[in-house]
């Protein structure tokens, strides 16, 4: 933990905190193309979406396919959404306007077990590297489609970053 947050992001001048929220059993996330600051948030508990702009979150209904990688949600105006998370898909990893991240996973041995860990390089769009995250593998981080938004979930919680 870095601080009080999730990821070191203290030097990302054009970036600030929208949302840092605990996420008990976090599966899936999907962006909404209609309002793309909105992101539903599928856990093993409920689903919620989440107002980057705003700041807020709320409860919602949902339905999605695990295998499709597809949900509907009450409260977004999209016909369909597209899931990724722990178990499959991807988020952007590059942003609109030159952002990009990058990340390295090294094996090591701790506790009696092979794990693996994984450092992930926030770099800026003037070419400024730093490291944002140093640890066990994290569940899914990556760009909204519209790049004003940076998400990074791991088994501690959720955090999006919102360009300033």
């Amino acid at each position: 933990m870095y601080g009080n947050h999730w990821i070191d992001a203290e030097g990302l001048d054009d970036w600030d905190f929208s949302i840092e929220k605990v996420v008990g059993g976090f599966i899936w996330l999907a962006f909404s193309e209609e309002e793309p600051w909105k992101m539903l948030c599928i856990s093993a508990d409920k689903s919620t979406v989440f107002d980057c702009k705003n700041g807020t979150v709320s409860q919602t209904e949902c339905e999605f396919d695990e295998n499709e990688r597809i949900a509907l949600c009450s409260d977004l105006r999209d016909d369909m959404l597209t899931i990724s998370g722990q178990y499959g898909g991807a988020l952007p990893q590059t942003a609109p306007r030159g952002e990009r991240i990058e990340s390295v996973k090294r094996s090591v041995f701790e506790y009696g077990k092979d794990l693996v860990r994984e450092e992930v390089t926030f770099i800026a769009k003037d070419g400024r590297h730093q490291v944002i995250y140093e640890g066990y593998l994290p569940y899914i981080y990556g760009f909204s489609p519209d790049g004003n938004y940076f998400i990074f979930a791991n088994d501690g919680g959720l955090t999006v970053l919102r360009r300033k």
